[in-house]
């Protein structure tokens, strides 16, 4: 028996046309060794001989080299070589990589083994028969050189170790090849069930036009092509100036869940590019095991297909397993993406532990109004609408991030396809905003019905055209402040307060409701007895809760009776004074701050805080009407 009962030398001339033909191909090579040592331990004449191996690998390398340049599809399986040779694995290190995939392609391999050691406890490949098998073409040099590239193989993650009982280290120690990998080489891309189970997806890039944050993406696109270009021109492990080895970079991109964080990504990657998307909150779930492995194989997926891990961290309650991710990513990948809802501190704190990270940070908030025109223009156009819907009305009005915009159309033609309509009227769009926009306040306050029209407010004209025109400015509030420019002249304060007041039953309440309706926005009555507390501090705490759940400025909020709140301040003779003369200050600055529309009621006017009246943009008097 010869080389030639393995291979033909004709095949030295022909390239591989599938990875998967490359990995079977090395296979055969290794049923030779497996041949050779059963030969040999049964004192056969004719056994195979390590010339043979040689010639045998002689064949193969031919056929590597003629491959190079050549297109292989990559529908049936990563090239062995390739991803051997990526991974800095060669001569006994590929061949351990052979010998660890074999069992993965057929499992009659074990047999091979026992045989080949005549040996029927084996269960699994381990460093004992690797180095017997590999001795059959090692020289002496070889041989004393794989204590070095063990190390390596150690640290390598396409192989998973087993120690034995006599500890890490030994020949008794089995291993295994990542599943990931194992996957990927029989042309099998969909992800493993282990990453199924904690991926959301994996993004193909989309080729839609990114319509928001486009000067973040042009921002991130620059920054990572720098990045290529230091990777290369100093090679894989990216070499500083100062001739260290840099880690790589953490690009941590921060903002809601829906304000298009996913898009700066696809934008800045490109078309061609696809990212893995790693949910941390479902990682951390596993047990310290699971984590290792299922982190391995993302790490082996992200690397083989070149793909961007993005790992989304949103309220993360574990930076210890944030830490190990990031250091093995960093290590293995030298970029990633942390997504976060908020700052995250834990991110920082992190990397704060080593000075070889880089840390790129892109901070979103909301999109500018014709960002948010242009997503309504794009969102409404895919379905069937009224003619009174424009895009404008909804982009001046709202404050809404890209996915609550997408998700407001969905919904809206939904409801309507349910009830037999066959187009999405402006009311529904409001209605399906509503609902999308409104659920941190449910909890914190009530939400008053809208059913009265100007019809049925009998007011003032006087007074009735100023309720008129805060309508008026509040659907242009995107066309006044970022087309004119007040956003930048006037950078604080820049919500909008009314305060009606008058006798009792002269329509306060009914007025509100009226310019709530107008504009399209939710209102909502806050309940003061329930704000006020008579702890220190309490009271603080709870205005702080209804303002921040109001903070995206798609609500108004309704103060009634409110003198009872925001009424004057007093010297202060009592620790009750100075305890009440803070909690109006925090008023203060609360209404100050807001970016969102504050309505509040009172029959005492005269009551107020005068600092108060200062910092109310308009002011509705309601008289008792006459005949």
């Amino acid at each position: 028996m010869n080389y030639r009962d393995f291979f033909d030398d004709r095949e030295k001339d022909m390239p591989f046309a599938t990875g998967l033909e490359s990995t079977c191909a090395y296979l055969r090579w290794f049923d030779m060794f497996l041949q050779a040592a059963v030969e040999k331990r049964q004192g056969g004449e004719d056994a195979l001989t390590g010339m043979d191996l040689r010639r045998a690998a002689a064949i193969l390398g031919s056929r590597v080299e003629v491959t190079q340049g050549k297109e292989i599809t990559g529908l049936d399986g990563l090239s062995i070589v390739n991803v051997a040779a990526g991974f800095g694995l060669y001569d006994y290190s590929f061949f351990c990589l052979i010998m660890a995939i074999a069992q993965e392609f057929d499992g009659r391999y074990i047999k091979g083994y026992r045989a080949a050691l005549d040996d029927e406890e084996i269960s699994s490949p381990n460093f004992a028969l690797a180095e017997e098998l590999y001795s059959q073409i090692a020289d002496d040099e070889n041989l004393m050189d794989m204590g070095r590239i063990r190390s390596i193989i150690d640290h390598c993650p396409l192989f998973n170790i087993t120690m034995s009982k006599k500890g890490q280290g030994g020949l008794m120690d089995s291993f295994e090849a990542n599943r990931q990998l194992v996957a990927l080489l029989k042309g099998d891309y969909l992800l493993i069930r282990e990453l199924s189970r904690i991926c959301n997806e994996v993004m193909g890039v989309s080729k839609e036009e990114v319509l928001v944050h486009k000067d973040q993406v042009k921002e991130l696109r620059t920054y990572l092509d720098s990045l290529d270009a230091a990777e290369a021109s100093f090679g894989e492990g990216k070499k500083g100036m100062d001739g260290d080895i840099s880690f790589g970079t953490v690009i941590h991109i921060t903002g809601g869940k829906s304000s298009g964080r996913l898009d700066i990504i696809r934008g800045a990657i490109g078309e061609k590019g696809s990212a893995l998307i790693m949910d941390l909150s479902l990682l951390s779930l596993l047990d310290s095991e699971q984590f290792r492995d299922t982190v391995s194989d993302a790490l082996v997926r992200v690397r083989l297909l070149q793909e961007e891990l993005v790992i989304i961290a949103d309220q993360e309650k574990d930076p210890a397993a944030l830490g190990l991710i990031i250091r093995s990513s960093l290590e293995q990948l030298g970029r990633m993406f942390v997504l976060t809802s908020d700052d995250f501190k834990e991110v920082s704190q992190v990397l704060s532990a080593s000075e070889d990270e880089n840390y790129f940070r892109i901070k979103l908030s909301l999109p500018t109004a014709a960002e948010q025109q242009r997503l309504w223009e794009r969102e409404l156009s895919k379905i069937k609408t009224a003619k009174d819907v424009k895009a404008s009305d909804f982009a001046g009005v709202y404050r809404l991030s890209p996915q609550v915009i997408t998700d407001c159309v969905s919904q809206a033609w939904a409801t309507v396809t349910a009830k037999g309509k066959k187009s999405v009227s402006r009311e529904d769009i409001v209605d399906s905003v509503l609902a999308n926009t409104t659920g941190n306040l449910d909890a914190l306050s009530n939400r008053m019905p809208l059913s009265f029209t100007w019809d049925d407010l009998i007011i003032d004209p006087r007074q009735k055209k100023i309720m008129e025109t805060l309508v008026s400015r509040v659907r242009n509030r995107s066309l006044v402040d970022e087309t004119w420019g007040f956003n930048e002249k006037v950078p604080y304060g820049r919500g909008v307060s009314l305060i009606l007041y008058g006798p009792p039953g002269t329509g306060k309440t009914m007025a509100a409701q009226v310019m709530a309706k107008e504009i399209g926005m939710a209102l909502y009555r806050v309940d003061l007895s329930q704000m006020v507390d008579k702890y220190v501090g309490e009271t603080e705490k709870n205005i702080g809760k209804i303002f921040d759940a109001a903070s995206d400025g798609n609500v108004i909020l309704f103060f009634d009776e409110a003198d009872a709140l925001f009424s004057k301040r007093t010297e202060v003779s009592t620790s009750n004074d100075k305890h009440a003369n803070t909690e109006v200050a925090y008023l203060l600055q609360k209404i100050e701050q807001h970016d969102g529309i504050t309505f509040l009621a009172t029959n005492r006017f005269k009551d107020f805080d005068n600092a108060f009246v200062r910092r109310i943009t308009y002011a509705v008097h309601l008289e008792r009407p006459d005949e």
